[in-house]
């Protein structure tokens, strides 16, 4: 598994996972490389894993070998889809780590609302396509050259399937057991201008689990980590310690 690392001096390790097709949405949060450990993983069909198909049950064992190889319990952060897979993973492995902030995990799904997601991001798959207009997207997401040109390169091997399997991927409040007993600190975070139904998922989670905050932040929509790193960031340094 591919995966980029930062701060590996320091004793305290954070896993970091990522959105769909942005292996690099925490690039705002790599500044705390200055104080943690951080590891962000390339999840199947993302990145330097294009080469596959992603596919939910395999993506939750790869990283849980993976965690449980570093030999040591860790601090789990998801966006979006990083998010959803984090819920899974963390509510399956919760001996993996010792706290988690989950970030728009969209986690309350229906038939119809799948379908029209999928249709819409098999959209956006085209776009990226585009060399010109993907980077231009990585621009507008802060991406270092480095990164805008690693990104459009990556974004032309991700497939529709990927695409569809990540949308489609299974993970629901009412498919996984198992949250309501974790015991680490869990924070769940969405924006006011998220759809209901991402919101709603993230102020059950604190409803399931009494570790467990929720929070909607005002102002935000699904760009918490990009736009919002300064609020991010310091909830992150808190919660981790």
């Amino acid at each position: 598994m591919h995966f980029e690392e930062f701060g590996k001096e320091h004793e305290k390790t954070i896993v970091m996972l990522h959105a769909a097709n942005y292996v690099h949405v925490f690039a705002k949060q790599y500044c705390l490389a200055d104080e943690y450990h951080i590891i962000v993983p390339h999840l199947m069909g993302y990145g330097d894993e294009t080469d596959k198909t992603f596919n939910t049950d395999e993506q939750i064992k790869t990283l849980a070998e993976f965690i449980s190889s570093l030999g040591k319990k860790v601090a789990l952060v998801g966006f979006s889809l990083g998010a959803q897979v984090g819920f899974k993973l963390l509510a399956e492995h919760p001996e993996l780590f010792t706290c988690a902030v989950l970030v728009s995990p969209w986690l309350i799904k229906d038939r119809e609302t799948l379908d029209k997601v999928v249709t819409a991001n098999e959209k956006q798959l085209a776009t990226f396509k585009k060399k010109w207009l993907c980077g231009l997207i990585a621009r507008m997401n802060g991406f270092t050259k480095e990164q805008r040109i690693s990104f459009v390169e990556q974004m032309q091997k991700v497939t529709p399937e990927t695409v569809r399997n990540a949308v489609d991927n299974g993970i629901t409040l009412e498919s996984v057991s198992g949250f309501d007993k974790v015991e680490v600190p869990v924070l769940a975070l969405a924006g006011a201008k998220e759809q209901d139904f991402v919101r709603d998922g993230v102020k059950k989670l604190s409803e399931m689990n009494k570790n467990c905050t929720s929070e909607i932040w005002e102002k935000a929509a699904h760009n918490i980590p990009p736009m919002f790193a300064k609020q991010f960031n310091e909830r992150i340094r808190r919660i981790v310690g």
